[in-house]
């Protein structure tokens, strides 16, 4: 990621983002650590289960913040670690549209199918005795997520081929 310290070149903005950024890094990396302690020595099962979901998650916001900091000193630094891009022109976008729009049109279904999922009397009796009813209220959630990034991808799509 680089150090710490703010490198000439970033607007003011640029530059409180990276000490933020940085800063979080810190204190997530910290948090992580003590995240995957605690899996480890867990004695419920189910809680050791979930709070791994959460190390999952908590990996990838790492791995994304580390990426914006990439992202804002690259440019100043000639850095070329991993980074967040910005949005550019797809060179097959009509192919990249149409392939966004089946995935789209698959997370609605899927949606569909965990919101029946999760209305069913079975499921709906497991609260309070397994992860089961969490877990599906969490993949509804990871649905919406993957839908709004679907989006994002088709309307940047839409606006090149315009």
């Amino acid at each position: 990621m680089g150090s710490t310290s703010t490198p000439a070149g970033l607007s003011t903005w640029e530059a409180e983002l990276l000490e933020h950024l940085t800063k979080h890094l810190e204190a997530e990396g910290d948090l992580l650590t003590s995240y995957q302690e605690l899996v480890e020595t867990a004695q419920a099962p189910y809680a050791a289960y979930l709070l791994d979901l959460i190390v999952e998650d908590e990996t990838r916001h790492h791995r994304l913040f580390g990426e914006f900091v990439n992202a804002l000193r690259a440019p100043v630094e000639g850095g070329d670690g991993p980074q967040v891009p910005t949005v550019t022109s797809a060179t097959d976008a009509r192919e990249l549209l149409e392939a966004t729009e089946k995935f789209l049109r698959a997370e609605r279904a899927d949606a569909r199918d965990l919101k029946r999922l999760a209305r069913t009397k079975g499921l709906r009796s497991m609260r309070g005795h397994s992860v089961w009813p969490l877990l599906v209220e969490l993949m509804e959630r990871d649905t919406k997520k993957h839908q709004t990034i679907l989006r994002f991808i088709r309307t940047q799509l839409r606006r090149q081929l315009r």
